[in-house]
């Protein structure tokens, strides 16, 4: 007894269970003994077991030890049959004999699938015509059925050299049965595994693991992937659909025990099935961030969601919101370092005291884990219209989000200097509203100020950035009181996703440098009267000088307030006007705004009290205008024009 007790442990017997995919309760009820004593003697919590049950254990199990001459006898293993024959539909569809492939015709393969698909069950006459001739049946299809049926027969079913007694397609009232008995078959497989992972989760989460593992180790891509006339078959789709619940309840349990990197390889099999199911794509996203991959989960992020958008035009579920949004929040409880060692399964002479109850559940993030704002942020100011010109400069934007497109790798940022009220604004707007679509996640837009008094500082950054992230969704207890970790955050927040920041009025590059996004996807515009060199040196800014308008561009936007009537009448005071507006774009608008309101004066008038020398100023206050605060009139120009018209 004591040499039969040094041999027979309860961590040997466990991983014997274990690996004949047995539970404690059916060890229990075949051993004929309760459920607590064989728990109590596989943690090795019985001092003195008794030898009968012991020995009833271990020939349920399958234990087997060097034993020692002088133990008793418990019997012999018993070895797993032997299958003469092996059919694989996880993946294409594989008929194996002797390990050997057979080959088969089409319709023969597409009759196996849908037969194997659903063992053990009746499958009607229609239905099997409804595959073969995808629903056009001719008139004499059972007849035909029976004969491939008969095919079929002679190409999977054992020969008299075989021992066979069963057939292994049975023909009942109305259709045909296969008979999954003496053969193996991957499907059933999954489903023993899967059912028993199932029932030991809450009791062993170690070993339910390994028994997951196994389960969704049986698919080798998708189910029937050779046959896509089954795909839409119900049966099919209850299977793949049954493929990724399991995946889900896997990855569910390896993010609880700290085991992400287990699942990302079986997770990525079942999204071939369905590669927009949002639950699962939701636990690949999780699976990547916990194994230290959070760059490849934000990308995952991304292009599900374009998906999303480009196919069904739809955004992503709250699901893959929450897993995103926990992934950018990861603190580094969150965020530790996988656990080592053997994976669950790999280690089975080792007791397993890590856990002795079932794990607790789940409990989703609080709502403050969870940024989302209420609609994407859309605060571009109104387009200045009409306008006109500034083709190129449009044509160069227009290459700039073309790189983005195709991939650059840096974010694309463009800088548009030069003097004021030379439309730098108007400008970025413009390009802002022809490319809103562009960018879906949102639009932000800030004035800096960077041009105001001297007496009145410029915008300070962390005021544009708690601003910005606001309208991102995070809550005040999130936003930092330090610059450089808010900066962070919001870069966080924009990371892997399409929005177009413009930064109007920038004193300095300094001042725009916590503003910037730090992945590729996004753009910003940044206007301002300085070249900015700092930032197309640093963040590789594309620089884009902007002048006056071009004579035919000053022409066009005269036409444009005033109407093609009255320039053709005066075409040679419309050129003069714009020469003597310098071709300044806001000095023309005041000036066709003031022409467009007193319809009866001439363009000509216009041009001679502002070319009159030094009483164009004190007319028409735009070079004053310039020079001064926005928003500033000149009454004695506004009384001289009024005298005038």
């Amino acid at each position: 007894m004591g040499g039969w007790l040094r041999i027979v442990r309860g961590s040997g017997l466990r991983a014997a269970r274990i690996k004949a995919g047995l539970t404690q309760d059916e060890v229990a009820r075949r051993a004929a003994i309760s459920v607590r004593t064989v728990r109590h003697i596989e943690r090795g919590h019985v001092k003195n077991p008794r030898h009968e049950t012991l020995a009833r254990m271990a020939e349920v199990v399958g234990y087997e030890a060097a034993v020692p001459d002088d133990a008793p006898d418990i019997g012999t293993p018993a070895e797993p049959p032997a299958f003469a024959q092996e059919i694989r539909l996880l993946g294409p569809l594989t008929v194996l004999s002797a390990d050997e492939p057979v080959s088969m015709p089409l319709k023969q393969r597409a009759l196996l699938g849908l037969l194997a698909v659903q063992p053990d069950q009746t499958v009607s006459h229609e239905e099997i015509a409804d595959v073969l001739w995808n629903g056009e049946a001719p008139p004499a299809y059972p007849q035909l059925v029976h004969t491939y049926v008969a095919r079929l027969r002679r190409i999977i079913e054992p020969g008299p050299g075989h021992g066979g007694t069963t057939r292994r397609i049975s023909t009942v009232r109305g259709g045909y049965v296969f008979n999954s008995g003496g053969v193996r078959l991957d499907l059933s497989r999954f489903e023993e595994r899967a059912a028993l992972a199932a029932r030991t989760a809450m009791d062993d989460p170690s070993a339910a693991l390994d028994l997951y593992r196994q389960a969704l180790r049986c698919w080798q891509g998708r189910l029937l992937q050779d046959l896509p006339q089954l795909w839409h078959h119900p049966s099919v789709v209850r299977v793949a659909q049954r493929h990724i619940d399991v995946a889900i309840e896997f990855a569910d349990l390896a993010l609880r025990l700290n085991r992400s990197a287990f699942a990302v390889e079986y997770l990525r099999v079942a999204s071939y099935e369905e590669p927009l199911h949002e639950s699962l794509q939701a636990r690949i996203m999780l699976a990547l961030a916990g194994s230290g991959r959070r760059a490849a989960a934000l990308r995952l992020f991304t292009d599900l969601r374009m998906r999303l958008k480009k196919e069904l035009g739809v955004e992503p579920s709250e699901e893959i919101w929450q897993a995103r949004n926990s992934i950018l929040v990861q603190d580094g409880a969150e965020n530790r370092p996988e656990a080592t060692g053997p994976a669950p399964g790999e280690q089975y002479g080792t007791p397993d005291h890590s856990w002795n109850g079932p794990l607790p559940p789940r409990t989703p993030p609080p709502s403050s884990a969870r940024p989302r704002s209420l609609a994407p942020p859309a605060q571009l100011p109104p387009v200045i219209a009409p306008f006109t010109g500034r083709q190129q400069q449009l044509a160069a934007l227009d290459g700039l989000l073309a790189q983005q497109h195709k991939g650059y790798a840096a974010v694309g940022i463009a800088a548009i200097h030069g003097p004021s009220e030379i439309g730098k604004t108007a400008l970025a707007v413009r390009w802002a509203h022809q490319h809103h679509d562009e960018f879906p996640d949102g639009q932000l837009y800030a004035d800096l100020q960077g041009s105001a008094d001297p007496s009145e500082r410029p915008v300070n950054p962390s005021t544009v950035l708690t601003r910005f992230l606001r309208s991102l969704g995070a809550p005040d207890e999130w936003i930092p009181d330090n610059p450089e970790e808010a900066s962070a955050l919001f870069r966080s927040l924009l990371a892997g996703r399409r929005f177009l920041v413009v930064l109007d009025d920038a004193a300095d590059a300094a001042q725009v440098r916590c503003l910037l996004p730090g992945t590729p996807g996004n753009v910003v515009l940044v206007t301002s009267r300085a070249p900015l060199i700092d930032l197309v040196t640093r963040e590789g800014a594309m620089s884009m000088a902007l002048d006056v308008l071009s004579a035919a561009e000053a022409y066009e936007l005269i036409e444009t307030y005033l109407g093609p009537e009255r320039t053709a009448a005066e075409p040679e005071a419309t050129q003069e006007l714009a020469a003597v507006c310098g071709q300044y774009p806001l000095e023309l608008r005041m000036a066709v705004a003031r022409l467009a309101a007193t319809p009866h004066v001439s363009i000509r008038t216009l041009v001679s009290e502002l070319a009159r020398g030094g009483e164009a100023e004190n007319l028409y206050p735009l070079r004053a205008h310039r020079a001064s605060r926005p928003g500033r009139t000149n009454k004695a120009a506004d009384s001289r024009w009024q005298r005038l018209t």
